[in-house]
């Protein structure tokens, strides 16, 4: 009767006496069911030998709660030739060439100076892109960001005065001598009063129809006129103008406010101080640019129609073209 081997014997003795199974050590130890029966049976042939036995041997005893020391003497007194795994180093002639010896070859100095070229390159590829401190080109593309400052309000433009009328400097008396005494003329025959009277009257009439009546008319174009409402009685019949192809601009001003109206060729046609209570009249041709201050107190009229102010009013100053 064939008697276990004394290692592994002690190790199946105790795992049947855990009431474990070989397949459940195996799986423990990741092995399989063959190799723990080779183990227990010492049939070592069917096992790594060397140092992977002694491997084996001890995870299976630590597994179970073994010392794995007594069990690895056993297994050296019973197979000494499976505890220690022999080194075999296969002998050959191995030729040692001198370091010069090596480097003195054509090719390998032909590879060193090539690996020397293609670092440097590589180096200054890198130094020009990366390290050199210039502006990046687009640095130079892009427009300096332009913050525009707020609009300030333009103030009201001084009101223009209207020419003042000087009285030419009277001339200082200049004494002459008397002059010679005339010499005798003949009497004329007199009129009679009533000739006269008539003929006073005749005079009078044709000076009042040359004279142009005396309003404040100011003439910018042949067809744009501008008249104050103070001094015309009645207003301009906006109908006619508007059949005949103008326009015409009447503003009434409830409170002070600053009125300026320039035709199409920028020649100002009106520009004043208004006080509340007063109008103002421009009949003509388009377009007109118009400029109103403190628009709130004044009332606009195109063609006898409302005209509302608001939408063009900023701060007060009214700002549009009317064509």
């Amino acid at each position: 009767m064939s008697t276990l081997p004394i290692a592994g014997a002690a190790l199946a003795a105790e795992r049947e006496r855990q009431n474990l199974s070989r397949s459940d050590v195996a799986q423990r130890l990741h092995m399989s069911v063959s190799q723990v029966e080779a183990l227990e049976t010492g049939d070592y042939s069917r096992l790594p030998r060397g140092t992977f036995l002694r491997g084996f041997v001890r995870n299976y005893a630590k597994v179970i709660g073994l010392d794995p020391n007594p069990i690895l003497e056993a297994l050296h007194n019973e197979s000494p030739e499976h505890s220690r795994p022999g080194i075999v180093v296969a002998s050959q002639n191995i030729r040692f060439d001198p370091l010069a010896d090596r480097l003195a070859n054509p090719y390998v100095k032909a590879a060193g100076i090539a690996t020397v070229v293609v670092s440097v390159c590589f180096a200054t590829m890198y130094w020009w892109l990366f390290v050199r401190t210039s502006p990046p080109p687009s640095a130079a593309r892009k427009p300096a960001m332009v913050v525009e400052a707020p609009k300030a309000v333009e103030p009201l433009p001084a009101p223009v005065e209207a020419p003042r009328y000087v009285e030419p400097a009277k001339p200082e008396p200049v004494k002459a001598e008397p002059p010679p005494a005339p010499a005798p003329a003949k009497p004329a025959k007199s009129e009679p009063p009533k000739a006269e009277a008539a003929k006073a009257e005749s005079a009078k009439a044709e000076t009042a129809k040359a004279a142009p009546p005396k309003t404040e008319t100011a003439f910018a174009s042949p067809a744009s006129s501008v008249n104050s409402a103070s001094s015309l009685p009645n207003t301009v019949d906006a109908g006619s103008v508007v059949a005949a192809g103008g326009s015409v601009i009447r503003l009434k001003f409830r409170g002070t406010a600053w009125v300026e109206i320039k035709d199409g060729r920028g020649k100002v046609l009106l520009s004043r101080n208004q006080q509340g209570g007063s109008e103002a009249e421009v009949i003509g041709k388009g377009p007109f640019s118009v400029v109103v201050g403190n628009a709130p107190e004044v009332s606009m009229f195109l063609n006898d129609r409302p005209f509302d102010l608001e939408p063009h009013t900023k701060v007060a100053v009214a700002r549009f073209t009317i064509n």
